[in-house]
């Protein structure tokens, strides 16, 4: 696997976990049966897709190893 494809699979799992993580520290009390996991899951999905999106315009702009903007 290209050091560019580890890098973005990185990110996009780390933005989605952290999002996903974050709903969850932020639902008080937290309790798993009555969590709104569509709505969390939703919400963290989108906020991946768009690390992805971030991470393919950096592709054509930055440095070609790295899938962020402007390293």
């Amino acid at each position: 696997m290209s050091l560019y494809l580890r890098d973005l699979a990185q990110r996009v799992l780390t933005v989605f976990l952290t999002t996903l993580g974050g709903m969850m520290a932020a639902a008080t009390p937290f309790d798993v049966l009555t969590f709104g996991w569509v709505r969390a899951l939703t919400v963290a999905a989108s906020a991946a897709v768009l690390a992805l999106v971030l991470g393919l315009v950096a592709k054509l702009t930055g440095t070609p190893d790295s899938a962020g903007i402007g390293q």
